[in-house]
């Protein structure tokens, strides 16, 4: 599929349609037509990338090949239901959860349903070139769509990830567990710390090191291979004084404690630094829920 011969459109101008846009504009692709809830979106965007235009929903579907749905989820199926579209054409909707059946007026209509979600957090518009080069993007829909979202997928530099069908609330769920919820945890950090009068600048310029030196052991060495902990030492003095001091300053954040603990042990045996001797004796401690004897 030469990029020149196909165009695409794009149905929301917030932080995915915005990256997603003018990545494709920067490798060459035809986009051709924006439309977003607020017509000024629309416009700020097709200012950004060259040849495209801002109108209504209707002319996207009229005007492009292909044409992403890049809205929040919840609205999916009410703007794919509010197009008329064209047979041949194809509407994708740029959801990690969504099954396809959201676009089901599309496929009524004759046009292909396909599924393209970056496994990427979006920043504010205006992300530098390249953002997406080596982020994964998970792909639905008939095979004659998902040959051409490889295509576009590779035209970022972006990894296709094709998910079984009906696999795509668990992937995303998954997910969250490396994404989202590792903020939750960095918040979770700034606020046990600010209980000792660290302030939160000076918590995320102490964490940041330590998040990015975790990602590039676990890429060199594997889940397993790249744990430090108390629980991959066999550190059972150090869990039992956590335990003691999270239930006396901190009791909110103790069950979350024990949970991700308890969740780290089989990585810990699998690396082989724990023993299982010492393995039973840390759940024991973790399950009675503190430190004391």
């Amino acid at each position: 599929m030469p990029r020149k011969n196909i165009t695409l459109g794009f149905i929301g101008a917030g932080r995915v349609g915005t990256g997603l846009a003018s990545g494709f504009a920067r490798a060459g692709v035809n986009v051709v037509a924006i439309a977003s809830r607020k017509s000024a979106s629309a416009q700020r965007l097709a200012k950004r990338v060259r040849g495209a235009r801002a109108c209504v929903p209707q002319e996207v579907a009229d005007s492009a090949d292909i044409v992403f749905l890049t809205v929040p989820d919840d609205a999916i199926e009410a703007v794919a239901s509010s197009v008329s579209w064209r047979a041949g054409s194809a509407c994708v909707h740029c959801s990690g959860a969504a099954d396809l059946d959201v676009l089901q007026k599309a496929v009524a209509d004759g046009a292909l349903a396909g599924g393209f979600h970056p496994l990427h957090m979006f920043g504010e518009a205006g992300e530098p070139p390249g953002a997406l080069a080596g982020c994964t993007i998970a792909l639905a829909g008939p095979d004659a769509l998902v040959e051409k979202l490889e295509r576009l997928a590779r035209a970022l530099d972006a990894k296709p990830l094709r998910l079984p069908e009906g696999g795509r609330a668990l992937y995303h769920a998954a997910a969250n567990f490396s994404g989202a919820f590792v903020i939750a945890l960095v918040q979770e950090t700034i606020a046990l710390w600010g209980k000792l009068g660290i302030a939160e600048t000076d918590a995320l310029a102490a964490l940041l090191p330590l998040l990015r030196g975790t990602a590039d052991n676990v890429e060199k060495l594997g889940a397993a291979g790249g744990l430090g902990s108390a629980v991959a030492r066999g550190d059972s003095g150090t869990i039992r004084r956590h335990l003691d001091v999270l239930a006396k300053e901190a009791p909110d954040s103790l069950e979350l404690y024990r949970i991700l603990s308890l969740r780290t042990i089989p990585l810990a045996l699998a690396k082989g630094t724990l023993k299982p001797a010492a393995a039973k004796e840390i759940t024991v401690l973790l399950l009675s829920g503190s430190g004391e004897k």
